[in-house]
């Protein structure tokens, strides 16, 4: 996976270096990928630079701190991916794109626990933590990449 949304939209100093801003900035990128090759989504990438789309995918994946901390502490049985969270961001925004942007954030969440499910790092559960992943990024590369197969 080649980054297209940058780490650096997750932290502003070494206390945001967290877990949960890790596994947001992961799914973020997960979420640019999926909007990119869906073909219902093409009208959608016309009008849209990558640069938008990027700070989309970095607002909506912000918007999912609450619900994972519910999920964390028993008060929900799963994320929820609210439309709300578009609305927000394209206020002008269609029904139907609105729905389509759901979906293909359904689906980048799906492939993001994928992923996290073979991973050592369990950043959604120690969401927390302070991580070096975002320090070593430079160093490494996608330092998860090899858990998705």
């Amino acid at each position: 996976m080649i980054d297209k949304v940058a780490a650096s939209n997750f932290y502003k100093d070494r206390g945001d270096k967290i877990k949960q801003n890790w596994s947001l900035y992961e799914f973020s990128n997960r979420m640019f990928d999926m909007i990119v090759k869906r073909p219902d989504l093409a009208s959608y990438r016309k009008k849209h630079s990558d640069a938008d789309i990027e700070a989309f995918c970095v607002y909506f994946s912000k918007r999912l701190r609450q619900s994972i901390e519910n999920v964390n502490t028993k008060r929900m049985s799963s994320v929820v991916f609210d439309a709300k969270y578009i609305y927000e961001f394209y206020p002008n925004n269609t029904r139907v794109q609105t729905q389509r942007l759901l979906e293909a954030a359904s689906d980048a969440w799906e492939e993001h626990l994928f992923a996290c499910s073979a991973c050592p790092n369990q950043c959604l559960k120690e969401g927390f933590e302070i991580t070096n992943m975002f320090d070593n990024l430079e160093k490494t590369g996608w330092p998860s990449g090899n858990y998705l197969k």
